[in-house]
This record gives C-alpha cells, sequence and structure tokens, in this order.
C-alpha cells in the first residue's frame, strides 16, 4: 500500500552557509517559515542543498538542524547519496537514528556505472535500513540514463519506495507509474510539476518551491481539484520566476532572490560565482506576490 505521508509537495531545501560550515539558525527558521506555508515535507542534504560541497560533518548537521526543527510537522526524506557506497551508507544509517521518514540517493556520481553496479548501489542502501528508499533520477546532472526495464527491475527491490524523477520522459513516468501502483512518485522539474501530476506523480520535489511555495501548492492543490485551468495558471506564474533563474544559474538566483525579498539565505559555496550586477538588476523584477 502506497505510504500517503509520502505524497505532496516537499521543497528541496537549500543550505545556508556561514564561515564555520551549515548556518544551523537560518536554516531552521526557513524550515519553520516552510512548514508554516503548508508544504508536506522536505528534501534534505540533495542537489539544491549543494550536497557535493559539503563534507560528511555537515550534511549530518544539516539533517539533525532540519530534523529538530520541523522534523514533528513534515515528512523528511534525507538525500544520502555520496561518491561512495560507503559514504552513502554511513548517512543513510546516521538518518534514520536522526529521525527521518524516508532515505534518497542519486545513481551514482562520476564514474560511467554499469546497470550492475547501479543496481547493486541501491540494493545496498535497501539493506542497509527499514526506511523507505527513494531513487532519485536525474539523467542530466549524474549521466547515468536508465531504460523501462531498468527503472523497473530497481524499483522492485525490497524496500524501494518509489522515485523522485527529473526528466521530461512523461511517457516514461506514466508506464512505470501504472507498473508500480503502489510505490510514491514525485515530479522532479519545478516548471513541469503540471505536466508530472497529469502523468501519475503523487507530488513534487522542486528548488523553487524554497521562496515560491504558495504557487506550487497552488499548482498542486487545484490540479486535485479537477480545476487545470487554475492549476495552469498557478504553473505559469511558477515560471515566469524560473524563467529568469535559468538564464543566470538556479541555485545563485535562488539565493539571490531569496535575499532580494527578505529571505537573507548567503550565497552558494565556490567554485559557484556570485552574480554580477546585471543579473541582480533583472532579478529585482521577479515578484513573488501571488
Amino acid at each position: 500500500m502506497k505510504d500517503t505521508k509520502l505524497c505532496g509537495i516537499m521543497p528541496a531545501l537549500m543550505t545556508a552557509f556561514n564561515d564555520y560550515g551549515v548556518d544551523t539558525q537560518k536554516v531552521a527558521a526557513h524550515s519553520k517559515w516552510l512548514a508554516d506555508s503548508g508544504v508536506h515535507g522536505l528534501y534534505v542534504g540533495g542537489s539544491s542543498g549543494e550536497m557535493i560541497l559539503m563534507t560528511e560533518d555537515e550534511r549530518k548537521c544539516l539533517l539533525e538542524t532540519v530534523v529538530g526543527a520541523v522534523g514533528d510537522r513534515l515528512t523528511i526524506i534525507a538525500h544520502v547519496g555520496t561518491t561512495s557506497t560507503r559514504g552513502t551508507l554511513e548517512l543513510a544509517r546516521h538518518a534514520a537514528k536522526c529521525g527521518a521518514h524516508a532515505l534518497s540517493s542519486v545513481t551514482p556520481l562520476y564514474y560511467k556505472y554499469s546497470y550492475k553496479e547501479v543496481k547493486h548501489y541501491y540494493e545496498q542502501i535497501a539493506a542497509e535500513t527499514d526506511l523507505p528508499v527513494i531513487i532519485y533520477n536525474i539523467p542530466a546532472l549524474t549521466g547515468t540514463t536508465l531504460n523501462y526495464d531498468q527503472l523497473c527491475e530497481i524499483l522492485s527491490i525490497p524496500g524501494v519506495g518509489g522515485m523522485k524523477f527529473t526528466s521530461s520522459d512523461f511517457f516514461q513516468l506514466e508506464r512505470i507509474r501504472a507498473a508500480f501502483p503502489d510505490k510514491v512518485f514525485y515530479n522532479g522539474s519545478d516548471e513541469m510539476l503540471l505536466s508530472g501530476l497529469a502523468a501519475g506523480a503523487d507530488g513534487g520535489i522542486g528548488t523553487t518551491y524554497n521562496y515560491q511555495p504558495s504557487r506550487i501548492l497552488g499548482v498542486y492543490n487545484e490540479f486535485h481539484k479537477g480545476n487545470m485551468a487554475k492549476a495552469l495558471e498557478y504553473q505559469a506564474k511558477a515560471n515566469e520566476t524560473i524563467a529568469k533563474i535559468l538564464k543566470y544559474g538556479v541555485l545563485p538566483s535562488c539565493k539571490m532572490i531569496m535575499k532580494l525579498n527578505g529571505m537573507d539565505y548567503g550565497t552558494c559555496r565556490e567554485p559557484f560565482m556570485p552574480l554580477d550586477e546585471a543579473a541582480i538588476e533583472d532579478l529585482k523584477t521577479v515578484t513573488l506576490a501571488d
């Protein structure tokens, strides 16, 4: 049976940093703000959180901060993927002890691993924990493209509870959804949330949810009311902002939009570079008022 507490709108939480590591005060405050906005959960320590630019201890600190701040109010999915299986399993054990409700991981990074190696990686994660494991399928960033049969095999691993699907192949999403009605599927491309929901996604995980949750919730709620015209209005409004950030780089632009709208969340870690003045002036035209 599908775990309904895993369904819904879950911001891919961004990470605030200070000179010493994770800015726990800003992270806790922002997590509470998102909880107050009505989102259903948080996806912690993933791409939007700059996970590959963080140490293992920092990632543990981030998750502990979020669970402590809103773990009793929201579903917490801990992204535990690293460049090594050993590191991933260590973060998986920590997440379970910390109180996360589910785990997730991208496909193994950097090297062009075989499908056999990718499948074995997920088998090891699922065997390490009693928490549901959410596969994170994002071919554009990982370079790993899995076909329908391969995804079905991985989804059949005992303990795998679903998938974050970051692709525009909604035919594939619909077919996998039909094959696994009891698994939970998330749309991963903010600008295509409505399309993902129409293809069968149970919710969405996205970066811009950090600062425009009301619009994203509008898409989700109006879709489930059967009001497609209103859902499309919300999606179009969200996409006006998304079109801006795609011009200048997603993560630096998102943090700048947050700052410009009274939510100073710092800057991204290097090798990300600060935005130039022209980009900042353009992002000043972004409004989060509905």
